[in-house]
């Protein structure tokens, strides 16, 4: 049976029950009293039950049974008691809630309800009451009554589920302290006495209130308060009402919260930024104007809330159309526009203004815009204070092939000749008032052409700059050889920057493939050396793992032991093959100029180390400790990788101690930039102060042991210092020995 079901019927003993297999049907309190039985009534066969009704039950409960239904039972019949002038209507519900062992129903039980048919009557006292629980079970607002002491005298079941708890019981004869925090509790217990003492309603507080025993975050309520009356007219308590307004609450401080912060980035904000919305009638304003309105128009937001007529009313006589025209034209075409115009300021004067805005179509056909306003009076008047100068210089240094111009030391141009503008791809006098960032420059270039200009201005002398290298549209390396100077402009005798830039690029070609040539000899004489260490120590490597698997799979007579020493031998084998296959694709790129990188995970290439090693590592009963991250991921030559660690790897089992149980710790981490990678061993260990400048050196051996070439930690060390890295050893004789490397 459901919870809800079988509380309703506890709560109000409205409930019946019918045995299938016997017919008996049990009556609870209420619908005896209802049907006026004897109390000792409470269970007989239900035909004899059937004759207080109309229509019979038994063949509906027999039905439902049949069609096993997993629904709630419903059904309706009439109840006309002979002293009673009116005619009932009994509602019945219920389910299966037992089942013999063959899953056939047992007992079918439920609730019942009167409805009582007729017009123009009034409620019984007992209607009356129902009524009022049902509304108090169903209203979602908490509904309460208390008396005089701040007592709970009632309370409906949203005001339950608001206190976090499941039955009345636990709420009745206790005060708001039981489950409030007492700073609430006193509130309101003050609030009711003086809804007690006046008689005065308290309506539509708001508060915010944290429950005790619970978790959850304060919520926040609303509440109406009233005094309760008894029979006779008098106060006995107290009776409200409230509702949780917290998802409301919430929005309201959210709302309030960004508009704070939308307010207080606009006073940051250099400039206007607004919202303008258009209605069909063609009536204009601005539903949000930013604080940035008051510098650029000398306006407050509130101004423009309505109308745009105090902005119109700025703009010079000799721009207003252009900008109202560009504004519906942008409007109708939904396109984005920029303009340029002058303003009259009541206390600035003439400034220029440039502004940038799109129109999006709104709801209901309005029109809604998005622009933003800058002051650019100091630009402009740049520019034409500058105007003079560009034309002198004009018609001499556009004849000329390097590239000349001159920024101010806020890094704008003021003047660029022919070739400087078409090296730019800035068409005619498209590049004055523009910075290398608009141009197209990167940022931190930009800034430090800047610190550059402003070294040159502060110490007043030339800086020549050998050579510096872009990269132009296709793809290809230009170099120039620049020559700064100081330049005071003759109108304001504020200082600038003049730059002359020789392109040096076929001389710099000529250079860089004498040394091309050079540092080809180098690397393929050093590539052809690493490769054959290589490919004699790596070879090595593997066939000594493919022997000894064989050597232990002719020797294991065990089926399954054959199996998995089968399975490694594969493994091996498989491992070989790649190995051969870095190692020809470093034959087919050995006269390439490339450093030969790839993207390598190192926790990947450290399994497949181990699984080379398989047979050594089972063998000796060898013990590796691993402190890698799995995502360390980084550019790195894949066949030096594997020979690195397999090397590494391989003498720290090779020279193990005899008296203990190798034990080999491997770490990895990235810092700026940086691979980390260290191996730690508990082996034989190495007499440093002995041995320690021989350590790489090539056929170098420390050890008495036969397999020993001297060559391993000689090609570890070129290889790793090869690809930029670098290598080190500490180590305690007889203890342990760390190798700590940083490969990239």
């Amino acid at each position: 049976m459901s919870k809800k079901l079988l509380k309703r019927i506890k709560n109000k003993k409205t409930f019946w029950s019918w045995d299938v297999t016997t017919g008996q049907m049990s009556l609870g309190e209420s619908l005896r009293e209802l049907l006026d039985l004897e109390e000792t009534r409470t269970s007989e066969s239900l035909r004899k039950w059937s004759s207080f009704f109309e229509e019979k039950l038994e063949g509906h409960l027999n039905e439902f049974v049949q069609s096993k239904s997993e629904a709630l039972f419903e059904r309706t019949t009439v109840y006309n008691p002979e002293d009673c002038e009116r005619e009932g209507v009994l509602v019945w519900s219920g389910e299966v809630v037992e089942y013999d062992k063959e899953e056939k129903p047992v007992r079918v039980a439920g609730q019942v309800e009167c409805r009582w048919r007729g017009n123009n009557r009034e409620f019984t006292m007992d209607e009356k009451a129902m009524l009022f629980e049902t509304i108090m079970e169903y209203l979602p607002d908490s509904v309460y009554f208390k008396d005089k002491e701040g007592k709970y005298l009632a309370i409906n079941e949203a005001a339950l589920g608001i206190l976090g708890l499941e039955e009345i019981s636990q709420v009745l004869g206790k005060t708001n302290i039981d489950f409030f925090d007492k700073a609430h509790a006193e509130a309101t217990r003050a609030d009711e006495q003086q809804i007690m003492k006046t008689e005065t309603p308290l309506v539509g507080k708001e508060e915010q209130v944290e429950i005790a025993d619970l978790s959850n975050n304060p919520r926040w309520i609303t509440t109406s308060k009233m005094p309760l009356y008894d029979m006779d007219g008098e106060v006995m308590g107290t009776f409200g009402i409230s509702r949780d307004i917290t998802s409301q609450k919430e929005a309201e401080i959210l709302l309030q919260k960004n508009d704070r912060i939308l307010k207080n980035l606009s006073r940051q904000v250099p400039g206007f930024f607004y919202t303008y919305q258009q209605t069909l009638g063609g009536n204009g304003r601005f539903s949000f104007a930013s604080e940035g309105i008051r510098d650029i128009y000398e306006l407050d937001p509130e101004d423009v809330k309505e109308t745009i007529q105090p902005v119109v009313d700025r703009i010079h006589e000799e721009d207003v159309e252009r900008v109202l025209g560009t504004m519906r034209k942008s409007a109708q075409a939904l396109e984005p526009w920029e303009l340029e115009f002058r303003v009259i300021l009541p206390e600035k004067g003439e400034r220029w203004l440039r502004e940038r805005a799109s129109a999006i179509k709104g709801p209901d056909d309005t029109i809604i815009g998005y622009g933003y306003v800058s002051d650019i009076t100091k630009e402009m008047k740049a520019y034409k204070e500058n105007e003079h100068l560009r034309r002198q210089f004009e018609a001499v240094l556009d004849t000329a092939p390097n590239l000349i111009f001159i920024k101010d030391l806020e890094g704008r141009y003021l003047m660029a000749n022919k070739a400087a503008s078409d090296f730019f791809e800035q068409k005619g006098d498209e590049i004055i008032g523009k910075t290398d960032i608009d141009i197209g420059i990167d940022e931190e270039k930009a800034r430090a052409l800047n610190e550059l200009d402003k070294e040159v201005v502060e110490k007043d002398s030339q800086l020549l700059i050998p050579a510096d290298k872009t990269i132009d549209k296709e793809g290809n390396e230009l170099w120039h050889q620049t020559i700064k100077v100081p330049f005071y402009r003759t109108d304001s005798g504020e200082p600038s920057v003049l730059s002359v830039a020789t392109n040096i690029t076929q001389r710099k070609k000529k250079e860089k493939e004498l040394n091309r040539s050079l540092d080809i000899i180098g690397q393929q004489n050093k590539r052809l050396t690493n490769f054959a260490h290589i490919v004699s120590h790596n070879l090595r490597n593997h066939a000594g793992n493919i022997s000894m698997l064989l050597s232990l799979y002719g020797m294991e007579e065990s089926e399954e032991e054959q199996q998995d020493l089968f399975k490694h031998l594969n493994a091996a084998s498989e491992r070989l093959n790649e190995s051969i296959a870095d190692l020809n694709e470093i034959i087919d790129q050995q006269y390439k100029f490339s450093n030969d990188r790839k993207r390598v995970n190192l926790s990947n290439y450290l399994s497949k180390i181990k699984e080379i090693l398989t047979s050594k590592i089972l063998s000796e009963n060898v013990v590796i400790k691993e402190n890698v991250p799995e995502d360390l991921n980084f550019d790195y030559n894949p066949v030096y990788l594997e020979s690195i660690l397999l090397n590494l790897l391989s003498n720290a089992i090779k020279y193990r101690h005899p008296d203990r149980r190798p034990v080999i710790e491997l770490s990895a981490y990235e810092e700026e930039g940086h691979v980390h990678f260290s191996i730690t061993d508990n082996g034989l260990g190495i007499d440093l102060d002995k041995y320690g400048g021989k350590l790489f050196g090539m056929y170098e051996t420390f050890h008495e042991n036969k397999n020993s070439k001297g060559i391993g930690l000689f090609i570890t060390k070129n290889q790793i210092e090869s690809m930029g890295g670098s290598i080190a050893a500490e180590s305690i004789p007889g203890k342990k020995t760390t190798f700590n490397m940083v490969l990239a």
